[in-house]
């Protein structure tokens, strides 16, 4: 029994590409307490977990929809042959209900128990990831990635909207950071020889099958300069701690560095390794903004 739970449950952390998932929570979450900490406010708990359960629910419907949508490319490349629809662990139809109810149940819950505008962010999330990004640009044109990064974005910017109930300048640049720092993910994933040749094959127009790898790395470089500069601008903005802007400052130059290396020498090595660093920079840069505020 239990090890069937235990079975289950990593089939369910398959599907929703649970770190994906929790990345993109977490920037919610993060955007959130940074607003509370610079607006000097008290946390309301119910609305922070209002919030952190609505963006699980409706990012992870997402991708699992996302799942059901791309099950034909995922069976062609090797990178996502063994996921749970072309492995056949699951079907199509369960997949696409489970999804649809994750979905509009997080959305629900967040026009429910949020502000409307920061309901209204959550949904436009969902509705560029699905609807924009992989049903009617993914397989078209190369270009797809810049509405799979703002799908990516949103999170952060509802969980500001969360707090604010508008708009503003702050809540932009998070989702310029994350949108910026997409093609330092995806495209180095993509650069990899061996997802590289599973794109060709499932003739998905990625940049670098599209395009030429100089260009593709010269787009990861100008992302890795944007999304840095974005967050830093951020920290400035809200007065953040000057080491902790120093820290920031010292962790983009690096990261820009190897991103630059990496275009005029390139090797697999350092692709790779700018692909496993990619995520941590993210989880940092959100932390360190926090820090740099409570401690402003």
């Amino acid at each position: 029994m239990f090890l069937d739970l235990k079975n289950l449950l990593s089939l369910f952390g398959d599907l929703i590409k649970a770190r994906q998932t929790v990345l993109l929570v977490y920037t919610g979450v993060f955007s959130y307490l940074i607003t509370v900490a610079s607006l000097a406010v008290e946390i309301n708990w119910f609305n922070l977990l209002h919030l952190a359960i609505s963006l699980y629910l409706a990012v992870s419907g997402t991708t699992v929809l996302n799942m059901y949508i791309d099950r034909d490319i995922d069976a062609i490349m090797e990178r996502t042959k063994d996921r749970p629809l072309p492995s056949g662990k699951v079907t199509a139809s369960s997949v696409l209900i489970i999804g649809t109810i994750l979905t509009v149940v997080g959305i629900v819950l967040a026009f429910l128990t949020l502000n409307w505008l920061s309901a209204l962010i959550i949904f436009l999330g969902f509705f560029f990831d699905v609807v924009i990004y992989s049903i009617l640009l993914k397989r078209r044109t190369k270009y797809s990635i810049i509405f799979g990064g703002i799908a990516g974005g949103l999170p952060a910017w509802a969980g500001r909207v969360a707090i604010t109930g508008s708009l503003d300048w702050i809540g932009f640049l998070l989702l310029i950071f994350i949108l910026a720092w997409i093609p330092v993910h995806i495209l180095t994933i993509a650069l990899i020889p061996r997802n590289f040749e599973g794109y060709k094959k499932a003739n998905v127009p990625m940049w670098p099958i599209v395009s030429s790898k100089a260009q593709t790395m010269r787009v990861i470089a100008i992302g890795a300069f944007i999304s840095s500069v974005a967050l830093y601008e951020v920290m400035q903005l809200l007065d953040a701690n000057g080491i902790i802007r120093i820290i920031w400052f010292v962790c983009c130059v690096v990261l820009f560095i190897l991103s630059v290396k990496n275009l005029i020498k390139p090797t697999n090595k350092l692709t790779f390794l700018i692909f496993k660093i990619a995520s941590l920079y993210m989880l940092l840069g959100f932390l360190l903004v926090f820090l740099g505020v409570i401690f402003q």
